[in-house]
């Protein structure tokens, strides 16, 4: 087996390989004298193996930047993870991602990110949940609509999604597990059916300043969708007067379609609903997370400046996998930074790369891990640990 990076030689093959992993409903690969036009918004360094000079398998990195602990961190976006039929079981992607492991190491990634095909597999390879959309599908008539003087709604016509952006800037600026999203990128994101056109509308204030936007598609009935519903692609908002004109706006289609569908960024909705009984209120496994580098990502985070701490972990990562993360770390917190210490504490925790990555993005706190035996060690030390990283909502919406 020969492991490498793809040249643009390679680019034939590993688009029919990802076709057919990815996009077998069409059949047919495509035409090699007129090869279709890519609509993949992000740009990816690839990874292959080879057998006999045979490209089988294949992993894409994007280099994204992604918020984390309120710091921006060198993100490895994984895509495009396929292997040929042929050879598939027999290890070979397992072998590619300690290859890819090392190799996005020495480019100064920190963490990496995915989105899985089955999380089972990318367990054992380090990484673990990092957050869950929460889809609310809802009765139009159920909003409470309350009236809202200051903020009036205006659809926006722009296919690049022009002022939509700078919102998101702010919110990705607030929400952990958001990356920066390039301008060139917004028409073709996967995030919540983006490719599939539809409405976008922009929530002003009294001053004219936009304070959010809506992107929204009118879904009809069909083998996927039992009944007809408004799809919200993306809503953001900062305060409670553009929610609440916004839930007003969605409450007046009510003659257009009889629910609505939506995956908002926070989850107090039922106090604006007549009845909490929804018509389906799906909590879904989204992306996954593992840190490549702990020795230089836990000084770049920010802590809380109250948080005055010593924490000791004896860190399991397999040795093929990231094992220069393999030993004993001791975090020094002080003064809203942190740095790694020769100085151990009274006490340690054991825990694997897995469980470490959880407590770290969020999505797990240290007790319910320990509970549930991933984390070994004293009260004491655990609860260091979670006032350390205290547990918190985090999301990844842009589906690479």
């Amino acid at each position: 087996m020969n492991f490498r990076e793809a040249t643009n030689e390679d680019q034939v093959v590993i688009r029919k390989i990802a076709r057919y992993a990815f996009s077998g409903y069409r059949n047919k690969y495509e035409d090699p004298n007129s090869p279709e036009p890519s609509d993949f918004p992000y740009s990816a360094r690839d990874y292959v193996v080879e057998d006999f000079n045979t490209i089988i398998a294949v992993i894409g990195v994007i280099d994204f930047s992604q918020r984390l602990r309120g710091s921006w961190i060198k993100m490895a976006g994984m895509t495009r993870v396929a292997c040929r039929p042929e050879y598939r079981r027999q290890g070979h992607i397992t072998k590619l991602f300690q290859f890819v492991f090392k190799k996005i190491h020495e480019q100064n990634f920190l963490v990496s990110a995915l989105y899985p095909f089955v999380f089972s597999f990318y367990q054992n390879l380090g990484y673990g949940q990092a957050d869950s959309l929460h889809v609310y599908t809802i009765k139009s008539s159920d909003i409470i609509q309350e009236p809202v003087s200051n903020r009036v709604i205006v659809e926006d016509f722009d296919p690049n999604y022009t002022r939509c952006q700078p919102l998101y800037k702010r919110l990705s600026q607030q929400i952990d597990g958001l990356v920066k999203r390039p301008a060139s990128v917004w028409k073709n994101l996967d995030s919540w059916d983006w490719k599939k056109h539809g409405f976008q509308f922009i929530c002003q204030d009294s001053q004219g300043r936009d304070v959010g936007y809506l992107l929204l598609r009118f879904e009809r009935k069909n083998q996927d969708y039992p009944f007809p519903f408004l799809g919200v692609r993306e809503i953001v908002y900062f305060d409670s007067e553009t929610k609440q004109a916004f839930l007003n706006f969605l409450a007046n289609h009510d003659s257009q379609r009889e629910y609505i569908k939506l995956v908002p960024f926070e989850f107090n909705l039922l106090p604006y609903l007549k009845s909490p009984r929804m018509k389906e209120n799906q909590v879904i496994a989204n992306s996954m997370f593992r840190i490549i580098d702990v020795e230089h990502l836990l000084p770049r985070l920010k802590y809380r400046e109250d948080i005055n701490e010593r924490i000791t972990i004896d860190l399991e990562d397999p040795a093929t996998q990231c094992p220069w993360n393999n030993g004993v770390f001791t975090l020094e917190v002080k003064d809203g930074n942190g740095k790694i210490t020769t100085q151990s504490s009274s006490d340690s925790l054991r825990m694997g790369i897995k469980a470490f990555g959880q407590v770290l993005i969020g999505f797990h706190g240290p007790k319910e891990l320990a509970e549930a035996g991933q984390i070994q060690g004293s009260t004491q030390s655990i609860d260091v640990l979670a006032r350390i990283f205290p547990k918190q909502t985090t999301s990844l919406r842009d589906f690479f």
